[in-house]
């Protein structure tokens, strides 16, 4: 939040956003880093004495430079309140949190296709076994559409399981 400029020099070249004493800071640095004034430079070090004996970054820079006032957050300008630091803040953590969803899920898509590429294989192998006059070709088009493999009862290599006629015609019989 803040002016671009500002934000740039206070993030130092990272992608987050500066936090308000790194954004008081930049705001108070010239371009060329020269020297703080002695005002800011007592400052910096009670800010860093603070969190030193144990307070937090938002706490010490409130005790230091008050309460906010209404509509409006030190070092970010006018029309930055402090619900829409709230909602960044839970913006930011439920992308960070999607984040990693996706990076693990993505995994486990990795490890998925790695199992069908290995049964895949498998497949291939004891097809190759069971029917040994099968051209690779063959078996690769049948792995690819099932439905429509060459495998069929005239070609020679298809299942020599016959059904059973009498077996069906015993439920017949049973039903009337």
């Amino acid at each position: 939040m803040g002016p671009i400029n500002f934000r740039r020099r206070a993030s130092n070249g990272t992608n987050e956003e500066p936090k308000r004493f790194e954004m008081f800071i930049a705001t108070r640095m010239s371009q060329k880093r020269k020297e703080l004034d002695e005002e800011t430079q007592t400052i910096i070090e009670d800010f860093q004495t603070r969190q030193a004996f144990g307070e937090t970054e938002e706490e010490a820079f409130q005790s230091l430079f008050g309460k906010e006032q209404p509509g409006r957050i030190r070092c970010y300008g006018r029309s930055i309140t402090q619900s829409d630091l709230k909602r960044h803040a839970e913006i930011s953590a439920i992308k960070e949190q999607h984040q990693e969803e996706v990076q693990s899920l993505k995994g486990e898509l990795g490890d998925v296709k790695e199992e069908v590429h290995g049964l895949r294989n498998m497949v291939k192998l004891l097809l190759q076994r069971s029917e040994p006059g099968m051209s690779p070709e063959e078996i690769e088009a049948m792995l690819k559409n099932p439905q429509h493999s060459p495998v069929d009862a005239n070609s020679g290599h298809g299942s020599t399981h016959a059904p059973n006629i009498h077996m069906d015609n015993l439920l017949d019989d049973n039903e009337d």
